[in-house]
This record gives structure tokens, C-alpha cells and sequence, in this order.
């Protein structure tokens, strides 16, 4: 009787560890899940506003191009980044850092994407959305999520060294003021860079 009771309680402790186990297995999975859901959506988002955007053109200057974490890459700073929020009827009394501006865009003479109006509400037309991350007196500077671009290991540097100043970048805007980058160009001519595709999805 004793090596029946003592059988069983033995049985019901491996039948305690295999719950366990399973429990543990399927939080295991769930976090797993959780994580391929945001990755692939934020994919998604990024493939949708390349597929349904408008491009635009956008005068840019790279910075450190390098990133022990995520490998080279060229860092951007736009001539739209910096916003006088006077010339648009706007106080920086009323802005906060983290707000989110919309930045209207037009062409100048030459193509390139240039402000023509900043509101705290959508436009109608092409523009697209900033998140503010510094204001000095009425001067704010926005990021765009657009601020680097990857680019094959070697790359990034010879990139950001060789003609600074012509540097450009050409970006996809969707209608919800979403912004992806499509490529770099320096003085108009497109730069190769291999895994270009890869690159552009996770910038």
C-alpha cells in the first residue's frame, strides 16, 4: 500500500513539472508571437507607404555614419528638420516636445521637397508628419522617422566622406504623412548600395 501511495505522489509531481513546463512553453511562444506581429507590421507599414506614397526630393547633410549596434549607416539631418514656427502662424508656447507637426510640402525651382505650411492638423496635400525633439525660441527641430539610412559594412563612411554638401535623398510620403526612404542621391545620381530593398525597410 505504502509503494502504491508513494508511486503516486511521485506521478503527480511529474505531472505537476510537465504542467509547468508546458505553462512556461506557452508563455515562451506567445512572447515569440508578440514579437513576429510587431516586426512584420512595422514592415508592413513601412511596404505600404513605399507602394502608395509620393516621392519627394529632400536636400539633406549625413552626419556619423557608423553604429557599433547596427552596423554602418549614413545619419541624416534635413533643411526641413528645422522649423520657424512664426513664419506659419504658430508659437512655440503651444508646442511641446514629443507634438507631432505636420509639415506641408511643395517643390522649389529645382525639384526638392521645401515647407509650405506647418500645422498641428493634417493637409490635404502632400505632407508629411514630425515629431518635435527640440525648440529654441520660435525655432523647432522635428524628426520624421527618416533620420538613417543602412548601408552595406565599409559603406557608410565613404558615403558620408565623398561630397557632403550633395547629398540628397529621395522619400516616399503616404497620405497619412508616413515617410520612408527610397534612396540616397548624390549630386542626382542614385547610390548603389547592395541590399538596398532590406535597408530602406528598416530604416
Amino acid at each position: 500500500m505504502q509503494e502504491v501511495l508513494l508511486l503516486s505522489g511521485s506521478v503527480d509531481k511529474s505531472r505537476r513539472k510537465l504542467l509547468d513546463n508546458m505553462k512556461k512553453m506557452h508563455w515562451y511562444m506567445l512572447i515569440a508571437a508578440f514579437w513576429l506581429v510587431l516586426i512584420f507590421g512595422f514592415i508592413g507599414v513601412k511596404e505600404f507607404t513605399l507602394q502608395t506614397g509620393e516621392e519627394v526630393i529632400l536636400k539633406t547633410r549625413p552626419v556619423d555614419p557608423r553604429d557599433l549596434f547596427r552596423g554602418d549607416y549614413v545619419i541624416l539631418s534635413y533643411q526641413i528638420s528645422s522649423v520657424d514656427l512664426g513664419s506659419y502662424g504658430l508659437s512655440s508656447e503651444d508646442i511641446g516636445l514629443g507634438d507631432t507637426l505636420h509639415v506641408a510640402l511643395d517643390r522649389d525651382s529645382e525639384g526638392f521637397g521645401i515647407i509650405s505650411g506647418v500645422s498641428e492638423r493634417s493637409f490635404e496635400t502632400l505632407s508629411i508628419r514630425g515629431k518635435v525633439v527640440d525648440i529654441s525660441s520660435e525655432t523647432v527641430e522635428l524628426e520624421y522617422g527618416i533620420e538613417s539610412y543602412f548601408v552595406p559594412e565599409g559603406q557608410g563612411y565613404q558615403i558620408e566622406r565623398q561630397l557632403r554638401d550633395s547629398l540628397s535623398v529621395a522619400v516616399v510620403v503616404d497620405d497619412f504623412g508616413n515617410a520612408v526612404i527610397n534612396s540616397l542621391l548624390i549630386d542626382g545620381e542614385e547610390v548603389t548600395v547592395e541590399s538596398n530593398y532590406d535597408s530602406r525597410l528598416i530604416s
